[in-house]
């Protein structure tokens, strides 16, 4: 599977979400693998006007973490946040194009204290055995960032799986 292919369920999965902290979704990068200088991803632009990004990279060291029940907050964990949510709709939707993901952290990334231990990235093995590595980034936007959840009621969509299927057969 190529790198654009594993950004199209990434991207129709966050469209699909209807996350109301998330005002757009787009891709960006000419990269066609990971890494290398324009790389390719998935940009995910929020109401206060910060900016995260998932995208194809190449990093030395990788350890899996366990998904957590929340969110983290906004301010100062965009990177995690992202790379979190996009787990957590891994799991709802189960796409059948991915074989397994996993949530990791990877070494010295991360706030001081937790480098090499926050989640910055998503691993990703296909249906056909390749594995990407979709990096967590982010770009605060003028706006504070809340450090509490401001969407707490909000809830994965029953119908994620569907909507991934038609989302990606329109595209």
């Amino acid at each position: 599977m190529q790198l654009a292919q594993v950004l199209d369920v990434i991207e129709a999965l966050f469209r699909a979400a209807a996350h109301p902290e998330i005002e757009a979704v787009e891709r960006f990068g000419a990269g066609t693998v990971p890494g290398g200088p324009s790389p390719a991803g998935v940009r995910i632009r929020y109401g206060d006007g910060a900016l995260a990004y998932l995208w194809g990279a190449i990093w030395p060291q990788e350890t899996d973490l366990p998904v957590p029940d929340v969110l983290p907050p906004p301010a100062g964990r965009r990177p995690d946040r992202v790379a979190v949510l996009a787990v957590m709709l891994l799991d709802a939707a189960r796409p059948a194009a991915f074989r397994s993901w996993q949530l990791v952290a990877l070494a010295d990334l991360g706030p001081g204290g937790e480098r090499g231990k926050a989640p910055r990235g998503v691993r990703i093995v296909c249906a056909d055995g390749t594995s990407l590595l979709l990096r967590a980034t982010a770009a605060g936007g003028p706006d504070r960032a809340p450090s509490q959840e401001p969407y707490p009621d909000y809830r994965i969509p029953s119908g994620l799986s569907a909507a991934l299927s038609s989302g990606l057969s329109a595209g």
